[in-house]
C-alpha cells in the first residue's frame, strides 16, 4: 500500500480570495483537517476526526491571485463572498413563496439572476449557460449531496451518472445563504491527479470513468487520505475548479436549515425532486 498522508497526492489545489474581492485576513481559522475517509458500500462519507490547522500549514494551503484583470485559474478554489442585500433578497422572496421547494423555483428567477449578474461583474469564469440551485438539508448530516436516484451521494465531483467526459453535474461554486456558518468537505487533489496516483499503485482505470467510481476507487486505495473542511460564513462562497474537486456538505453540530447555493452550468436533468437530506430547485439564467 502506497504511503498515506497530506503530502502523498500531488500536485494539490491551493486556495486564494477570488480576485477583485476584498477578505483580509480571510483563512485564518478556517480550514480544519480529519484523517481520512470511512465507506458505506458505494459511498464514501468522511471521519468526524476534524482538527483545526494550525498557521503554518494553512500558509502550505494558500497562495494568492494578484493583479486587477488576474483570473482565478482553475488549479485554485476562490473564497468570495456575495452581498448582503442578495441573500436577504432571497429570504424574502422564500418567505413569500411558502419555502423552498421544487415547485417554486420561477419565483427565485429574478434574485438568482441579479446573483449572476454580481458574478459576472467580478469576473468569475461562469460557464455561458448558468444553472442555480438551492440544496436545504437539516442538521446532523455527514452529507448533503444528493445522488441521481435520491438519498446522500457522500463525496464526489460530480453526479453519479456523469462520465469523465461529460461532467456537466460538477458544480462551479457553492454559497452559503443560510444564517449560521455552513461547512464545505473536500479532497484538495485534482480527478486527473487521483487517477495517476491509482494508475502509479497499479490499479487499472477504464477510459471514461464515472467521476463517483473514480472517488470510490481512490478511496478503497487511500482511506486515510485526510480531507479539509472549510468553513463559510453566511454569504461567503467557494469556486470550484472546473476540473472537478471532490467535495460533499456537513451539518453535524448545526442547529438550523444548511442553505447552500449551488451554481453550475445548465443540464437536462436542472430539476430535482426532494431528497431525504434536503430540497433543491433550480432555474437555469435566461428563462
Amino acid at each position: 500500500m502506497p504511503a498515506e498522508g497530506p503530502d502523498a497526492a500531488k500536485p494539490c489545489y491551493r486556495f486564494a480570495v477570488a480576485p477583485r474581492f476584498s477578505m483580509p485576513g480571510a483563512f485564518d481559522g478556517r480550514f480544519e483537517r480529519n484523517g481520512g475517509v470511512h465507506r458505506d458500500g458505494d459511498r464514501v462519507w468522511p471521519l468526524a476526526d476534524w482538527r483545526v490547522l494550525p498557521a503554518t500549514e494553512v500558509t502550505s494551503l494558500v497562495s494568492g491571485v494578484s493583479g486587477r484583470d488576474a483570473i482565478l485559474p482553475p488549479t485554485h478554489l476562490g473564497l468570495l463572498k456575495v452581498p448582503d442585500h442578495l441573500r436577504a433578497g432571497w429570504w424574502a422572496e422564500a418567505e413569500r413563496s411558502g419555502g423552498v421547494t421544487p415547485a417554486a423555483g420561477a419565483h427565485f428567477e429574478g434574485i438568482f439572476s441579479k446573483v449572476v449578474d454580481f458574478l459576472r461583474f467580478k469576473r468569475l469564469p461562469l460557464p455561458e449557460r448558468v444553472a442555480l440551485k438551492v440544496a436545504v438539508s437539516v442538521p446532523g448530516l455527514s452529507s448533503t449531496r444528493v445522488a441521481t436516484a435520491g438519498g446522500p451521494q457522500g463525496l464526489s465531483f460530480g453526479d453519479a451518472a456523469d462520465t469523465a467526459e461529460a461532467g456537466g453535474g460538477k458544480p462551479v461554486a457553492c454559497i452559503n445563504f443560510g444564517d449560521e456558518g455552513a461547512y464545505v468537505v473536500l479532497l484538495d487533489l485534482p480527478p486527473a491527479a487521483m487517477a495517476t496516483r491509482l494508475e502509479a499503485a497499479g490499479v487499472a482505470l477504464p477510459q471514461g470513468l464515472a467521476p463517483a467510481a473514480l472517488v470510490r476507487r481512490y478511496f478503497e486505495a487511500f482511506p486515510q487520505q485526510p480531507l479539509l473542511r472549510l468553513r463559510l460564513e453566511p454569504g461567503e462562497g467557494l469556486w470550484l475548479s472546473p476540473l472537478g474537486v471532490v467535495h460533499d456538505g456537513w451539518t453535524d453540530g448545526k442547529l438550523d436549515l444548511d442553505v447552500m447555493l449551488l451554481v453550475g452550468c445548465e443540464t437536462p436533468s436542472l430539476r430535482r425532486s426532494t431528497s431525504p437530506t434536503g430540497q433543491e430547485t433550480g432555474v437555469p439564467e435566461g428563462l
